[in-house]
């Protein structure tokens, strides 16, 4: 009596996230989506990298010291191929 539209009978062979689940959806600095992963050096007080997202605007803004701090830049609007393996553990 009910059965499922046809469109939907079979699950989709080539299905991938929106967006890459590592990266947040909104910046460290504010609520704009982040443009680049900033990877901010160990230094006395805090013997770990930190991981920073931030916006187009506020890396621009901020390019000077973060070339000062050793801080090592990741672009993230460039999509990367998704690993299979990370999209399992989505789904």
């Amino acid at each position: 009596m009910f059965g499922r539209h046809p469109a939907f009978q079979a699950a989709a062979q080539d299905w991938r996230p929106a967006v890459d689940p590592e990266i947040p959806s909104r910046s460290c600095c504010c609520p704009a989506r982040p443009v680049v992963k900033v990877i901010m050096p160990p230094v006395p007080g805090r013997n770990h990298p930190v991981d920073l997202y931030l916006c187009g605007h506020h890396y621009h803004a901020s390019t000077a010291a973060l070339l000062v701090a050793g801080a090592r830049v990741e672009d993230l609007s460039t999509p990367v191929e998704p690993d299979p393996e990370t999209l399992v553990q989505v789904v």
